[in-house]
């Protein structure tokens, strides 16, 4: 004869069917967790990659052939690096058999959202070397060239200047701005999840808190370039 089991026993095979179940749900859910905490975390670190990676390069290049006293003006959440990037169809500022550097513009007439520039060919090679979006320091500071701007234009709309500005020097800039959906550089966004950039000047160091966050995991980095 075969004996069958009790109701207690069967109870008590369910309860522990039950528990093993809900065990194997409980780690397959924290195994999802971990899985998404490293592949949010990933995405940040990605983003700082990005932004440092490019920022690096930028300084590294930082008042080339410029006066060395322009190199870099600082605003909130954002930065302006002494510089001329080169692109695709512009291959940066060069030495030319002409005047020795630094290079600079100067300026010459000026309205509430226009300024004239004596050149924009500051290395004299025949190329233009300020362009939509990109930023311009002068010495009452740092502006930004309207995305209007026709280039080789000596006529420059910019976003914003303060009286005062003829005879004052003009150098083009890279301009890094911090936007709600990232970091943006010269008005195309370089790095997404970017929610904090902050840049300050310490001396001859310039030091830029960077922090990237995606659904809840954060990372941050503190880079430091000297820049004289």
């Amino acid at each position: 004869m075969q004996k069958g089991i009790t109701l207690v026993e069967l109870m008590i095979s369910m309860a522990i069917a039950a528990m093993l179940v809900l065990a194997a749900y409980g780690m397959h859910a924290m195994g999802q967790e971990v899985s998404r905490t490293i592949r949010d975390g990933w995405y940040c670190m990605q983003s700082l990659r990005a932004a440092t990676l490019q920022l690096d390069q930028d300084l590294l290049q930082c008042a080339h052939l410029l006066p060395q006293d322009m190199k870099v003006v600082i605003g909130e959440s954002q930065l302006f690096i002494a510089g001329a990037p080169p692109t695709a169809d512009y291959s940066g500022l060069s030495l030319t058999s002409g005047d020795p550097p630094p290079y600079y513009a100067v300026v010459v007439t000026q309205t509430p959202s226009v300024v004239g520039l004596d050149t924009v060919d500051l290395d004299n090679n025949h190329v233009p070397d300020f362009r939509a979006d990109l930023g311009l320091i002068t010495d009452q500071g740092a502006y930004v060239i309207a995305h209007a701007y026709a280039r080789g234009n000596t006529f420059v709309p910019v976003h914003g200047t303060p009286a005062g500005m003829i005879g004052s020097r003009a150098v083009p800039a890279v301009y890094y701005a911090l936007k709600d959906d990232g970091l943006y550089r010269n008005g195309q966004i370089l790095a997404e999840r970017i929610e904090r950039f902050e840049a300050r000047r310490e001396g001859s160091v310039l030091s830029i808190y960077l922090r990237s966050s995606c659904n809840g995991t954060a990372r941050e980095i503190h880079y430091r370039y000297p820049i004289g």
